[in-house]
């Protein structure tokens, strides 16, 4: 069955309510068939010897986990958890040969990529909001993670929790409002590891991962577990070479009543004569006015800037210890900061198409951008009861620094090249390192917070009700400007019909910088509060057989400031405009049989800029990833895929310019054996089997980009 759009006239499109239905149905079948009394004996739940004791277990098909970190919450179960959340597992990223948190959440229907595969930066949309790389959370704290792109190498769990959240986690260093993406790092397990895995991708990329660890003494309280990468090759853009070089270190120690952990990591990633393009069809007018309407992709592989480099070298280090009082609390204090620095190609690779035949206005950016991350968090967890209600309750304080600083050279569509046959531009000399309080772009964020968050077990926790606040203050040292704001979080899960289906619902909220306003406005100086952006959701969680589906509806009101004409000679700024999404998510992961598993969702996102009555440039309407896995007959050879759906969105904010929907179809297997006494595993897969051309989505107001062309992926496991 093919999934693609070869021509108008055989235009096959998804159908994500039918697909839904489809796992559904299949699930609940599965349950059914299951009811016989044989088959009604206590489930247990074996831990695989390569699972860490102090995370939840995986869930069946081993693609996402049973649970989740919820930031003040604490580690919760899906069915219990009060909000829609995933987590999936190294498992999936080894399915997929993964080398970057992109290859991972691709198999998510809430995440859209807005920047092209392989691009050194990573920003994507959440539930329709926009996130990038520097706002990912480690171990539940923010500014440790990569500022750039995330390898996944060093990773456990990808843990993601959609909408607005500041109670949960704080604010991230770029104040997304976009939901939490959590990575939680490796550890060392009861039984020594000792992976090497080598990987092959096209054109010709080659890779080594060496995953070591090991727990020390007589009773193994002290870990060590070390992941190293090394990989270089073609890879990207033709002829365009990129290198990736990650070092990880993670050291714990178990006590009796403590326990310590240790994160450390260096990753440096570069590429070399290129990179793909993102291109404007409407242009700047009145200086450059673009063609006006959408013209055919190109390859996905089209090198718009060959003679370029860029690099991007980041490293963290995270230390966490954890006190026990008494059997029922608990003491915690976690600190850790990062350092990037990006040279080069960094971003801007931005072209106006002006006519028909591709010609094209390109620009190209020498850039050199640095960043600097300090947090710290410490807190008290403690269990008791008042009466018949069973409480878990959590103070927190925490607080997060972040400067940045951009130099840049620019060359600003000054040159003309083809969008489908491109010349190779002149790249601007590199520009000098001026500092960060005189970079030409230069930003400083001081955020500090306290929060309380308290959840109740009601009615031998058929009802669970959490409530909390952060009392958030936000510090722009540069600017002047001191805000804060208290933002309450009440959320509800109840179980009225035993244990397999929980109804939930949340008020959770948002928070972004206000800013102070600059010339050209009646009220300049003013300092502008906090935005909040507000989300009220209700869902269901259904167990059927070895099946979790979660289904939400929910609404989020983000504002935006806009001028306002108040009478006056000038405008004022106000923060009168708001984006409003409204949408409905599903998601679910399991055994829909013995020898089929399902990892999918599909989710429906209506955006709409209320001022203007616009809807939301880059928030397509319908996103559909729906992924199967069947165990052959064939002793430990697995085969699967997935299809990939994205409705049709506007390339801008005017809405004048539609990008139309797209299908994908990816490929992958797996063949676990022995060589002699020595595991071995192979996995292959292949992205965009149909080589489709197509454009993938939007960066910006008006970029659109095209999708990367057929990819193999070869990787090798031997565990010694």
């Amino acid at each position: 069955m093919s999934h693609v759009n070869q021509a108008p006239s055989r235009k096959i499109r998804l159908t994500p309510i039918a697909l839904a239905l489809l796992g559904f149905s299949a699930s609940v079948t599965a349950q059914t068939a299951d009811t016989d009394p044989a088959a009604t004996l206590p489930q247990v739940t074996v831990r695989s010897k390569y699972e860490r004791e102090d995370l939840p277990v995986r869930a069946p098909g081993h693609k996402a986990a049973s649970g989740a970190r919820l930031g003040i919450l604490g580690a919760t179960s899906i069915a219990d958890a009060p909000v829609h959340v995933n987590a999936y597992t190294r498992e999936l990223a080894e399915d997929w040969s993964a080398l970057t948190l992109q290859d991972v959440l691709e198999n998510d229907s809430a995440v859209v990529f807005t920047t092209n595969k392989n691009h050194l930066l990573q920003n994507f949309n959440l539930r329709g909001l926009d996130m990038s790389a520097i706002d990912i959370a480690t171990n539940g704290l923010y500014g440790i993670a990569p500022a750039n792109q995330v390898p996944v190498e060093m990773f456990e769990r990808i843990e993601v929790l959609r909408g607005p959240n500041v109670l949960l986690s704080g604010m991230p260093p770029a104040s997304s409002v976009a939901g939490t993406v959590n990575m939680v790092t490796k550890r060392a397990l009861p039984q020594p590891i000792a992976d090497l895995t080598m990987t092959y991708a096209s054109r010709s990329y080659f890779q080594a991962h060496a995953d070591v660890g090991q727990r020390f003494g007589a009773e193994k309280r002290l870990g060590l577990r070390f992941n190293g990468v090394y990989g270089k090759g073609e890879m990207g853009a033709e002829d365009e070479k990129q290198s990736r070089r990650v070092g990880a270190l993670s050291l714990d120690y178990l006590g009796d009543r403590a326990r310590f952990s240790l994160d450390v990591y260096n990753g440096v990633n570069k590429i070399d004569n290129g990179s793909p393009g993102m291109y404007s069809f409407l242009g700047q007018p009145p200086q450059l006015t673009g063609v006006g309407y959408l013209l055919d992709p190109p390859r996905g592989d089209v090198n718009m800037f060959r003679g370029t480099h860029g690099k991007y070298d980041n490293s963290g280090i995270l230390a966490r210890a954890e006190f026990d009082f008494t059997e029922n609390w608990q003491g915690y204090v976690a600190m850790g900061g990062s350092n990037s620095v990006g040279q080069g190609l960094m971003f801007g690779t931005r072209a106006i198409v002006t006519r028909a035949d591709g010609t094209t206005r390109g620009a190209i950016y020498n850039v050199d951008t640095r960043s600097q991350r300090r947090t710290a968090e410490a807190g008290v967890i403690g269990k008791f009861d008042t009466g018949s209600v069973k409480h878990r309750l959590q103070l927190s304080a925490n607080i997060l620094t972040m400067k940045e600083g951009t130099n840049n050279n620019a060359c600003n569509y000054c040159y003309t090249t083809n969008l489908y046959n491109p010349v190779t531009p002149v790249f601007p000399s590199a520009p000098l390192w001026t500092g960060y309080e005189t970079a030409t772009v230069a930003s400083k964020y001081d955020f500090q917070s306290l929060a309380v968050a308290d959840t109740m077990g009601i009615a031998e926790d058929k009802v669970l009700l959490t409530v909390g606040g952060r009392h958030q203050t936000v510090k722009m040292p540069y600017r002047n400007y001191s805000e804060s704001r208290f933002s309450p979080m009440v959320a509800a899960v109840v179980r009225p019909w035993g244990d397999d289906i929980s109804l939930f619902g949340n008020y959770t909220e948002g928070l972004e910088p206000g800013q102070v306003v600059g010339v050209g406005y009646s009220n300049s100086g003013e300092a502008l509060a906090p935005k909040v952006s507000k989300q009220i959701e209700l869902g269901v969680k259904l167990q059927a057989g070895e099946m979790t589906h979660t289904l939400s509806a929910f609404q989020i009101k983000r504002p935006s400031f806009i001028s306002v004409s108040e009478g006056g000679r000038l405008p004022a700024l106000r923060d009168d405009g708001e984006q409003r999404l409204q949408g409905l998510e599903w998601s679910a992961y399991g055994n829909l049989s013995t020898n089929l598993s399902l990892l999918g969702g599909i989710t429906h996102i209506k955006s709409k800029q209320r001022n203007t009555g616009r809807d939301t440039y880059g928030v397509p309407e319908w996103r559909a990833r729906i992924g199967l896995e069947w165990q052959t007959p064939v002793q430990g050879l697995k085969v699967g895929g997935r299809v990939i759906h994205t409705g049709a969105q506007w390339a801008d904010s005017g809405n004048r310019l539609r990008v139309p929907s797209w299908n994908r179809l990816d490929l992958n297997a797996s063949y676990a054996t022995k060589f002699g006494n020595t595991p071995v595993r192979f996995n292959a897969s292949v992205e965009n089997v149909t080589g489709k051309r197509y454009w993938i989505g939007l960066f910006g107001d008006g970029f659109a980009m095209a999708g990367a062309p057929r990819t193999f992926k070869l990787a090798a496991t031997v565990s010694f």
